[in-house]
């Protein structure tokens, strides 16, 4: 008996994203607060690197789904886990897309599995659900107007109320999160790129 797993892959129109960027300068500002962030912590020092707006809306994405579709497929939230898929040009290939996926069995699923909640009668519904779940957090107006929160201060609007997973679901070990890449601020709302 070998369990494969399943999952969801999302991707992304590149233009959208390079459009969503250069018409809200505040977007990349907000990535440059995190950038600025990870280069003062110890592991910045020792594995330096570039968070984009790209990266930020995806990786804060993934894990609204995650949470999401834990409560539409009957899969506990610690059994889903996330590839991130972002890169650019200049790396040699341009990327944007995220991979959310299980290799759990059992009775685990029983609500409908992942996969089948991919499909497109089933998953702009747990989009749409996710995105607006995303727009209040419990923790507000604290957690939406944060300037540097969690680990080394890598998060913007993100906390344990909103958008923090178990960390094995977590690729980036539960930082470069911000709600108001997806959906805006208070004094923002049009930044988020699903504002709408």
């Amino acid at each position: 008996y070998e369990v494969r797993g399943e999952g969801i892959f999302i991707e992304f129109k590149q233009d959208d994203i390079e459009s969503w960027v250069k018409d809200n300068p505040l977007v990349s500002e907000r990535a440059e607060l995190l950038n600025s962030h990870y280069a003062a912590s110890f592991i910045g020092q020792n594995h330096p690197r570039a968070i984009s707006p790209k990266f930020i809306m995806l990786h804060t994405l993934s894990h609204l789904l995650i949470s999401q579709l834990s409560f539409e497929c009957g899969y506990s939230i610690a059994s889903l886990s996330e590839r991130l898929y972002c890169s650019e040009e200049s790396s040699g290939r341009k990327m944007a897309g995220i991979f959310i996926y299980t290799a759990s069995g059992d009775a685990e699923g029983t609500l409908g599995g992942l996969v089948r909640q991919g499909r497109p009668d089933a998953f702009p519904r747990i989009l749409k659900k996710a995105i607006t779940t995303a727009k209040t957090c419990s923790n507000d107006p604290v957690c939406i107007l944060s300037r540097g929160q969690g680990r080394d201060s890598l998060n913007l609007a993100a906390c344990h109320a909103c958008c923090l997973l178990p960390e094995t679901c977590c690729e980036e070990r539960n930082a470069f999160l911000d709600r108001g890449m997806i959906v805006g601020t208070y004094d923002h709302p049009k930044i988020g790129f699903w504002n709408e």
